[in-house]
């Protein structure tokens, strides 16, 4: 069994705590929270048993045998904390983002490659693995579709309470952005990863629609060129009623496929996948942490490469990065401008 720590027990931690408590392949040795009361009840709420709970993390790492360590805290801390568990010998799962920047991803790939042959970085890109997700992915691959347009569409809700809860999500410095990095990360993932096509250029637009007391956008639209002249439109705000269903939609010379409400549709409206539900966490989590987090305990076990890495993470940060820069430029931004800068 692996041995496994959290490091952060805020909003996102439930859901690797009860990943970990009913994987086959770990348990959970101890945790780590600058509130020490917080951590401990989150651990109760899942029925954890009690562990270690440590407030220092370089303690925490430095004390327990750890074989891997979940990283869910605030996202300017990611790579910082990483690096530290890699020079550890500890395997890394970490939370969406990478970390603040495609600069910061970039630096945190370049200290990994010192580890890589003896550790794993994994990242939580638990979308991956929705039914829906996995079938469209099937469809495309297996009927070799020649997509040729992909949408993404995020319409939730976040008001001022939700920055005042925890004041980092609202600044640059220590949250990178704001609808882009935080709800609609996946969305932005999910483009690239079913089409199976990387980026070439983008414009892109950034604002503030709502909370205007923030630092970070609540609202941002781009157009994507992928390669083999596949265009993508993404639409993003955290300024709409209420929290609803992300849309997923690819475009093929043959047919028309639609993620939404968490079914798989082509265009005759035929549902062709359902995902999976956790009563384990929010709606819009989706179920695929248990899987991702299984793959990736299962890949440490058996030493493969069958988990979502870092390096397959690198797009989408780079699109992050390149969504930022055009709306402040005013301007197109290609991919090589990103990756060379």
């Amino acid at each position: 069994m692996l041995k496994v720590g959290v490091i952060g027990l805020g909003t996102v931690s439930p859901i690797h705590l009860f990943s970990i408590n009913n994987s086959p392949y770990a348990r959970l040795v101890a945790v780590c929270d600058i509130d020490k009361e917080k951590a401990i009840s989150k651990c109760q709420k899942i029925k954890c048993e009690i562990t270690p709970c440590y407030e220092d993390y370089k303690e925490m790492l430095d004390k327990e045998d750890l074989d891997v360590v979940h990283i869910c805290l605030p996202h300017y801390l990611h790579a910082e904390v990483a690096k530290y568990a890699l020079a550890k010998g500890v395997n890394v799962f970490c939370e969406k983002p990478v970390d603040v920047s495609y600069e910061k991803t970039k630096d945190l790939y370049d200290f990994y490659q010192a580890y890589k042959d003896r550790q794993k970085l994994g990242i939580c890109f638990q979308n991956r693995y929705n039914k829906t997700v996995v079938k469209l992915k099937e469809l495309i691959e297996k009927n070799k579709e020649e997509v040729f347009g992909v949408k993404g569409l995020v319409t939730w809700y976040r008001n001022m309470d939700y920055y005042k809860q925890a004041p980092w999500r609202g600044t640059l410095k220590e949250a990178g952005a704001g609808v882009i990095i935080n709800q609609a990360i996946h969305t932005l993932d999910l483009m690239a990863f079913v089409t199976g096509k990387d980026w070439k250029s983008l414009t892109a637009t950034m604002t503030k629609l709502m909370n205007k007391e923030v630092e970070v956008e609540d609202t941002a639209n781009a157009f994507i060129e992928y390669e083999d002249g596949v265009n993508g439109l993404f639409i993003a705000t955290n300024a709409y009623s209420i929290t609803d269903s992300i849309e997923l939609q690819v475009i093929s010379q043959k047919e028309k496929y639609t993620i939404k409400d968490n079914r798989l549709y082509n265009k005759a409206l035929e549902c062709l996948a359902e995902d999976d539900k956790s009563d384990a966490t929010k709606d819009y989590y989706g179920a695929g942490h248990e899987k991702l987090i299984n793959k990736f305990y299962k890949a440490i076990i058996d030493d493969t490469d069958d988990y979502c890495d870092l390096a397959s993470a690198m797009e989408t940060m780079q699109i992050i990065q390149a969504i930022i820069n055009s709306s402040k430029t005013n301007k197109e931004v290609k991919k090589e401008e990103i990756i060379n800068d």
